[in-house]
C-alpha cells in the first residue's frame, strides 16, 4: 500500500488500509498452512476516491498484492495454493473502473459483481463453497446492507471484518424520521436496537460504547461467531471515533492474531494523527515547528489511557472467571478476554505469570523454565496471594 504522506486528508483510510493489509495477511497465511486454498471477498470494493494511478490506494488492489505474497511465500516453501477472490461493487462508473483495473490480473482468479451487496449472498455462497473465506464489509456511508439478508454469508466456514460507521449512527440516533431510521434498522438487522441501547446506557455505559455493543451482538448472533471484537479508528484531527472495525470469528487464534495486528496499528494510527495535527497547526499558524510532532506536543495519547481502562477491565474479568471456575483452559482465558479492545496476549501471560509466582493459581502442566502457558493447560485458581491480600487493580 501507500505510504502514510499519501493520504494526507484521509488519515483514517491509512489506518484502515493498513489494519486490511496486515490481517489479510495473517489470516490467508495461517488457514494456507492446512489448506490449499482461500477466498477473499471485498462487498464494497469501490473505488473511491483512489488518487493513484495504480490503484494501490484502494481495497481490492492492496488485498491483490498481499495475497500474492501469501502465495509466493508458500510456493517457495514447496507448496501450491489457489486464491480466489470476490469484488462487488454497486455503483456503474466505480465498477467499470474497477473491471478496468482487474482485467489484466491473470494469476488470481477474480469474480466480478455489480450489484447490491445484500442481494448477492447465493453468488457469494456458490463461489465461496468449502473453502475458508475472509469477508471485509466496507460501504461507503453506514449504510448498504441489511444485517438479516447477509446470514447466508455469515455463516460460511471463515470470518468477516465490518467497517462500522458508528459516528453516522450516533449522530443519528434521535432520528425517528422513516426514511433515517430504516437505514439504522438495517445494518443492526431490525428494529429494537435503540432500545437496548438505551438499557445498556442506563446501566452506565457510554452511547458509543453502548451502540458498539448492540452491534457486536447482533453480529454475533446473526453469523453465529463465537467470537465477536473491534478496534477503534480515530478522527485524525480530535480524539472521536470516526468508525470502529468489528471482527467476528469462531477461533481463538483469530482474536489473538487480531490483537497482534492492533498493536501495530495503535502505534501507526498515533504517528499520522500526530502529523495530521502538526499539519493542521502549520496550516493555522503558518509557522513551521522546531520539531516534529511527539507526545511533548500533542500531550497525552489518546490510547494510552484507553488501553489502560482496557486493561482494568481484563484484569478483573480474568479474576472473575478463574473465581467462577476455579478450573480453566488456557485457550478459553484468551478466548473471553482478547474480545476485549486493547488487550493482548502478552497481557494474560503477565498475568499469569504474576499469579502463578504469588501463588494464586496454579498451572500444573507447566515444565521446567517454562513461565506462558500453552493452549490446552488448564489454570487452576488457589485463592489469595502468599501476602494474604486480594488483589485490587491490575499488577
Amino acid at each position: 500500500m501507500k505510504p502514510p504522506d499519501f493520504y494526507e486528508g484521509r488519515e483514517q483510510t491509512y489506518v484502515k488500509h493498513f489494519f486490511l493489509e496486515r490481517y489479510l495477511e495473517r489470516v490467508a497465511f495461517n488457514i494456507l498452512s492446512f489448506k490449499d486454498d482461500f477466498v477473499y471477498v471485498d462487498g464494497f470494493s469501490g473505488p473511491w476516491r483512489s488518487e493513484d494511478d495504480a490503484l494501490e490506494d484502494t481495497s481490492f488492489m492492496i488485498a491483490l498484492n498481499q495475497l500474492r505474497k501469501v502465495r509466493d511465500n508458500w510456493r517457495e516453501r514447496g507448496k501450491e495454493v489457489k486464491i480466489r477472490c470476490l469484488f462487488n461493487d454497486n455503483d456503474p462508473v466505480t465498477y467499470k473502473d474497477l473491471k478496468d483495473a482487474v482485467k489484466a490480473v491473470e494469476d488470481i482468479e477474480i469474480k466480478l459483481l455489480c450489484r447490491d451487496f445484500e442481494y448477492i449472498m447465493g453468488e457469494i455462497v456458490d463461489y465461496v463453497g468449502q473453502s475458508f473465506s475472509f469477508t471485509f464489509i466496507d460501504p461507503k456511508g453506514w449504510k448498504g446492507y441489511d444485517l438479516r439478508n447477509t446470514k447466508p454469508l455469515l455463516a460460511l466456514r471463515g470470518e468477516v471484518l465490518v467497517n462500522f460507521m458508528l459516528n453516522d449512527v450516533s449522530r443519528h440516533l434521535q432520528d425517528h424520521r422513516p426514511e433515517i431510521s430504516s437505514t439504522f434498522d438495517s445494518i443492526f438487522g431490525g428494529p429494537g436496537w435503540r432500545r437496548e441501547v438505551e438499557d445498556i446506557m442506563a446501566a452506565g455505559q457510554s452511547r458509543e460504547d453502548a451502540i458498539l455493543e448492540v452491534f457486536r451482538e447482533r453480529l454475533r448472533n446473526f453469523g453465529s461467531f463465537s467470537y465477536v471484537t473491534s478496534t477503534r479508528v480515530l478522527n485524525p484531527l480530535s480524539d472521536r471515533s470516526y468508525f470502529h472495525l468489528v471482527y467476528g470469528t469462531r477461533h481463538w487464534k483469530g482474536l489473538v492474531e487480531f490483537r497482534h495486528v492492533e498493536k501495530k496499528a495503535v502505534d501507526v494510527q498515533e504517528g499520522v494523527r500526530d502529523a495530521a495535527k502538526l499539519a493542521g497547526r502549520m496550516e493555522r499558524t503558518g509557522q513551521r515547528e522546531l520539531f516534529g510532532p511527539g507526545k511533548e506536543q500533542t500531550g497525552p495519547r489518546f490510547y494510552e489511557a484507553e488501553r489502560q481502562k482496557q486493561l482494568d477491565a481484563g484484569f478483573i474479568k480474568l479474576c472473575h472467571l478463574l473465581k467462577k471456575r476455579l478450573t480453566v483452559r488456557y485457550d478459553d482465558l484468551l478466548g473471553e478476554l482478547l474480545e476485549l479492545p486493547l488487550v493482548w496476549k502478552s497481557d494474560l501471560n503477565k498475568w499469569l505469570d504474576k499469579m502463578h509466582k504469588s501463588g494464586e493459581v496454579n498451572i500444573p502442566d507447566l515444565r521446567d523454565r517454562e513461565r506462558v502457558p500453552k493452549p490446552g493447560y488448564l489454570i487452576h485458581w488457589r485463592g489469595k496471594p502468599a501476602n494474604g491480600k486480594e488483589r485490587e487493580s491490575v499488577p
